[in-house]
């Protein structure tokens, strides 16, 4: 096959987009993650499990969770700008495109085991046996 002026050109003028598209795919990431780091890991760690002392103490999810798999990521978006529970809504701090750069980053926690629950009395009994 024949490369032509005209398809030559073409495929320079593509170039840049290219290029210009993975940078920002990468940014976005990033821009997530210091996005979540700042406003989402004080409840919910660094680990997504909700075991900060903070966590604990509103009962933060734990993103690795069933429940949070679950979750579409309408769902998500909803609760990070209406709030749900003790969570607070961020919908008068973030912007839309803000608040959908956290969803990668909820799904990456969504992809890691979430800690096995202890039922009470399940894994220790009192009398020491």
């Amino acid at each position: 096959m024949k490369i032509t002026t005209k398809h030559r050109f073409s495929l320079i003028a593509l170039l840049p987009l290219i290029l210009f598209a993975i940078p920002r795919s990468a940014s976005a990431q990033s821009d997530g993650q210091k996005l979540y780091d700042n406003n989402c890991a004080k409840c919910h760690g660094s680990d997504g499990s909700g075991s900060t002392a903070i966590g604990k103490a509103v009962g933060a999810k734990d993103l690795r969770s069933d429940e949070a798999k679950k979750l579409t990521n309408a769902e998500i978006t909803t609760q990070i700008d209406q709030g749900k529970g003790n969570m607070p809504p961020f919908g008068g701090t973030l912007d839309k495109a803000q608040i959908n750069s956290l969803i990668p980053i909820i799904r990456e926690f969504s992809k890691k085991a979430a800690a096995p629950s202890k039922k009470a009395g399940c894994c220790s009994r009192s009398d020491g046996k």
